[in-house]
């Protein structure tokens, strides 16, 4: 499946808004109780102190967003904040003049002359940098002795980077007595920060952290290790992975492929049964039987045994052309056709009474015909009417006539639930979520094919601007006993992997 399919199959599958999992979702701020200090130490030590600042993490431990809450969070009226990133200006000479030309100022002396105008006016100047890792040692020693300059009224430095800075960093110049630097060390989520973000990441897009169970938030924290940008890569994949295996994808056909390999061989396969059977067919044996197209309740007689003709009596099937004799005894019978035309024919029982036929016979017991037996002669003869004193023949049951099914769009108490009995539950109780269609018709179609399911229900929602219908299953009094009773589901339903939705959402969500 293509990374474009399969997020489309993703949204549409869980009716998000937007991917959840972006990279770097507009608005979105997450800090747990271990972000939140961080982001007042940098604040506290900008204040106070003159040091380098470093906040070190690994790739996707979320930095750039602390960078972003960083000068966010600044008082314009007392910060003025220059914000550059060193994979843009890796060198210190690109570095200069974008600092420079952000102060409107010629050299880096104007620039800290700069900064102590700034301070004399309630200003304090950050200078913050973005993938530090990747500016060079000479860009990092202007950074460091800018922040070195001139006491309070110096500028701030701000540097993110990942673990490798630590060798940049090693080779600043300075003096040994003094105290430049201030090392940062972001630490990865804990399980449950790892719950609240995935739960927050899914509101932003609409939905809830009911979309995810136990096992599957253990799953993305354990193979993330915490970390935000792995979180979001591996919550993905574990989402679309749910829904993959009740959507296969076709395979696709090789360019230039007039049939496919399979179609292919099954010609081949019937084209030489075709043959065998032409190259037999003057081997084969004349037909001993004579097989005589007559209505139901006449008796046929087969001629193979040598030892003497064997009746075959008729099924106790109920005959539509027998029916029609007795409902109208004035009707005429069709006439019987022949259905060989080489082979030798038998001439046609004059009486179809079994005591009529030539010995030797096995003769059953006559079982009492509710008619008189049709004979078999070249012009139509008009059946007799039935014996008022002959006793009906019981009917089977399987010639019973029933009634075809009907079809009707029943009410909520009837097939299947709508909007009104959601809106009647309670918030805290779960349904499962079994099948989303733009299809009202769809819908109710894939409900009434479902005969052996209880407690079936739809309801209307939007989804991309656009109405969307909802089928669900059962009213659980929790998020585990709605995953038990996904279950316990026919496996036709276990395949479309049905997830738990709180009533509150779908309440939210009705139209």
């Amino acid at each position: 499946m293509s990374d474009l399919s399969a997020t489309e199959d993703f949204l549409s599958h869980y009716q998000l808004q937007h991917d959840p999992f972006a990279g770097r979702t507009p608005g979105f701020r997450f800090f747990t109780l271990k972000r939140k200090p961080v982001l007042a130490q940098l604040h506290h030590m900008a204040h106070f102190s003159e040091q380098v600042q470093v906040v070190v993490g690994p790739a996707g431990a979320g930095k750039t967003l602390l960078r972003q809450a960083l000068v966010a969070s600044c008082n314009k009226d007392n910060v003025q904040c220059i914000v550059t990133s060193g994979r843009d200006l890796a060198d210190a000479p690109a570095l200069t003049r974008f600092l420079c030309q952000a102060l409107n100022v010629a050299d880096t002396r104007a620039l800290c002359e700069r900064a102590e105008q700034l301070h004399a006016t309630g200003l304090q100047l950050y200078l913050v940098v973005d993938d530090a890792d990747s500016l060079d040692s000479e860009a990092i020693q202007l950074l460091a002795d800018l922040s070195q300059s001139g006491g309070r009224a110096a500028p701030r430095v701000f540097l993110f980077a990942d673990e490798s800075i630590a060798d940049l960093l090693a080779t600043v110049d300075m003096p040994a007595d003094r105290v430049w630097l201030q090392l940062v060390e972001l630490a990865p989520f804990e399980l449950e920060e790892t719950r609240d973000y995935l739960g927050q990441r899914l509101e932003t897009a609409g939905q809830g952290i009911e979309l995810l169970d136990d096992e599957q938030i253990a799953q993305i924290h354990q193979q993330s290790g915490g970390w935000p940008g792995n979180i979001n890569e591996v919550a993905r994949q574990v989402m679309i992975d749910a829904i993959e295996p009740a959507r296969p994808m076709p395979p696709r056909r090789a360019k230039g492929a007039v049939l496919p390999l399979r179609s292919l061989v099954a010609l081949v396969l019937v084209g030489i049964g075709v043959a065998i059977a032409w190259m037999m067919g003057g081997d084969e044996p004349e037909a001993t039987r004579t097989v005589i197209n007559l209505p139901d309740q006449v008796a046929t007689v087969d001629v193979s045994g040598a030892e003497g003709p064997v009746l075959q009596m008729p099924s106790d099937n109920a005959a539509d052309p027998l029916e029609r004799i007795l409902q109208d005894p004035d009707a005429e019978p069709a006439t019987p056709a022949i259905a060989s035309g080489n082979e030798p024919t038998l001439p046609p029982p004059s009486v179809a009474d079994p005591n009529d036929l030539p010995e030797p016979m096995a003769m059953p017991e006559p079982t009492p015909i509710e008619a008189p037996a049709v004979v078999a002669a070249p012009e139509p003869v008009a059946a007799p009417a039935p014996q008022p004193q002959s006793q009906p023949r019981p009917q089977p049951e399987s010639a019973a006539p029933t009634a075809p099914p009907t079809t009707t769009s029943a009410p909520a108490t009837g097939g299947y639930h709508e909007a009104g009995w959601y809106r009647q539950r309670a918030a805290s109780e779960y349904s499962l979520q079994v099948l989303g269609s733009r299809s009202r018709q769809a819908a109710l179609d894939f409900i009434r094919a479902q005969s052996g399911v209880a407690d079936l229900g739809y309801f209307e929602t939007v989804h991309e601007g656009k109405p969307w219908f909802v089928v669900t299953q059962g009213a659980y009094a929790g998020r585990t006993q709605a995953q038990q009773g996904a279950a316990r589901l026919p496996e036709s339903l276990r395949k479309l992997n049905p997830w738990p939705r709180s009533m509150g959402s779908i309440q939210q969500s009705l139209r």
